[in-house]
């Protein structure tokens, strides 16, 4: 006569949530449940029986509970194909149908301030992942849950059909890994991160998560959606989105690009982008002050642009700002309640407030290639007064120099080669993304001039060094008054002549920003 076969689905959980839901359900299906440590104190207080995993190998849990579930008993139970197989065993052994694992909190627990090394070590789970390889493994029989969220479909499946379908247990099974590669990923990166040496990093796992699907991408026939790098963790362009249609492509690359440059600002300070670039960028003593300014250095390219605050947004400014221009995104730390009324009358204009603005970014930045990954260091270098080298026989002013500093800035997040005119911290005009210099400071002149913006007593700062002398002979025709570059041409000392014949003040930043 044949062994007559319990139905048992193990459950070992850290996470509990709607845990004793399933496992109710399972007992009324005639499953007997197994359970573990804390999942099996957890269901007896919820008056669900079960099986202690100790009772049902014979064998105590030992290493204060590291050595439970590893056993040939709950193994074999998982990974056998059919009763079959266990009947050629020397030993007493048991299918097991279902298995439901999730790990122990690593990524939590090493995200808390408090967590020391050993905290992070003791929370790497080895059973559980083991349990879950083993049952998606064999998924064309036992049925593996790691989501609270995928019960109610086993159930339903269970109650229609006695068991899973084969694509529920597919699926679960794809899940399982892509779990346990995560999991794995998390804890590699946290062990390199320990033992990280000053160069760059030698090799990391990176793990994305689709976040959401994108109408397009850079242009409509191009499909795209938006990834989160889930593992290492990342710091940068984190938001909700309060209101308005859902972000393009091009609409989530502007607005980290000005989100970015106004961070650099501690005085309220308004960034406006178009195409990847700013267009117009002030400080002012409130940010309806530095809007003012900014919208001011090119209105025609501020049109669709993206607008980025470093203080919080009022309903008054916003209600200025709509009625002035079109705008695609606007960018703050935190609004006024008001705002989401002003909003009523502009529906697609997106809102977004970010989670942590004081929050500095990670200290690597990522660009793909077709087949590979680019890594740099992020360009976050701060320029201090003590860096500045005055080369030039005539000295800067106090304010020349503030206002130096102010160009560094912007010139760090506009496309190079860039050449940005500032006074009295406000951009007057910005040349960008010309593949010559004196281009840039042609079309910054001339879009100066399409404004009726007098460029006279202004500074002009420069990303990368001056090859030739024509950037500092127009500079003297602009009426420029000071000229911030890094240096480092082999030409350097001839500038220094013309800026000295032409009585401009220079002065070198040794730090070349240049943003391809």
């Amino acid at each position: 006569m044949s062994k007559v076969q319990n139905k048992y689905a193990l459950i070992s959980v850290s996470d509990k949530s709607n845990i004793e839901d399933i496992a109710r359900s399972l007992v009324d299906l005639g499953y007997t449940i197994l359970s573990t440590g804390g999942t099996a104190k957890y269901l007896t207080s919820m008056s669900i029986p079960n099986v202690s995993v100790s009772d049902f190998t014979e064998f105590e849990e030992i290493l204060g509970g590291r050595v439970k579930t590893l056993h040939p008993k709950i193994h074999a139970g998982i990974l056998a194909k059919s009763l079959r197989d266990l009947e050629d065993c020397s030993d007493v052994y048991d299918l097991i149908d279902i298995v439901i694992v999730n790990l122990y909190p690593f990524e939590k627990t090493i995200s808390k301030s408090s967590c020391t090394y050993e905290d992070a070590i003791e929370n790497i789970d080895i059973g559980g992942p083991a349990m879950l390889r083993a049952a998606a493994k064999n998924h064309n029989r036992v049925t593996v849950i790691t989501d609270p969220n995928d019960y109610t479909k086993v159930i339903e499946e269970i109650r229609k059909n006695s068991k899973t379908t084969i694509s529920l247990r597919r699926y679960l099974a794809h899940k399982v890994f892509k779990q346990t590669s995560v999991y794995d990923a998390a804890i590699r990166n946290y062990l390199y991160q320990k033992n990280e040496k000053t160069d760059m990093i030698d090799d990391f796992s990176l793990v994305f998560e689709k976040e959401s699907n994108l109408r397009y991408g850079e242009n409509p026939h191009q499909k795209a959606a938006l990834y989160e790098i889930k593992s290492p963790k990342f710091t940068g362009f984190d938001y909700i989105q309060v209101s308005g249609k859902e972000l393009s492509y091009n609409n989530i690359v502007d607005s980290e690009s000005a989100l970015s440059c106004v961070k650099q600002f501690k005085k309220p300070a308004c960034v406006i982008v178009k195409h990847a670039n700013p267009c117009g960028v002030a400080e002012g003593k409130n940010i309806n002050d530095a809007y003012n300014s900014a919208y001011k250095t090119d209105p025609t390219s501020a049109f669709g642009g993206i607008i980025a605050f470093n203080k919080k947004l009022d309903d008054k400014l916003l209600s200025k700002i709509l009625s002035r221009q079109f705008v695609e995104v606007i960018i703050a730390p935190s609004y006024a309640k008001n705002c989401l009324t002003v909003l009523k009358s502009k529906p697609n204009v997106r809102l977004l407030s970010i989670k942590d603005f004081s929050k500095t970014p990670s200290r690597y930045e990522i660009k793909t290639l077709k087949n590979k990954l680019l890594i740099q260091e992020t360009d976050d270098k701060e320029l201090k007064k003590s860096d500045l080298n005055i080369v030039s026989k005539k000295q800067p002013t106090s304010l020349q120099l503030e206002d130096l500093m102010f160009a560094f800035k912007v010139s760090r997040y506009v496309k190079s080669n860039s050449i940005i005119f500032v006074k009295n911290k406000k951009t007057l005009a910005i040349g960008a993304g010309q593949m010559s210099r004196i281009d840039s400071t042609n079309i910054a002149k001339n879009k100066a001039k399409n404004q009726k913006i007098n460029l006279k007593g202004s500074v002009m700062a420069s990303e990368a060094f001056f090859p030739f002398r024509d950037n500092v002979d127009l500079a003297k025709k602009i009426g420029v008054s000071s000229i911030l570059q890094p240096g480092g041409s082999i030409k350097d000392q001839e500038i220094i002549d013309v800026a000295n014949s032409h009585g401009i003040s220079m002065v070198f930043s040794g730090i070349r920003v240049f943003k391809h």
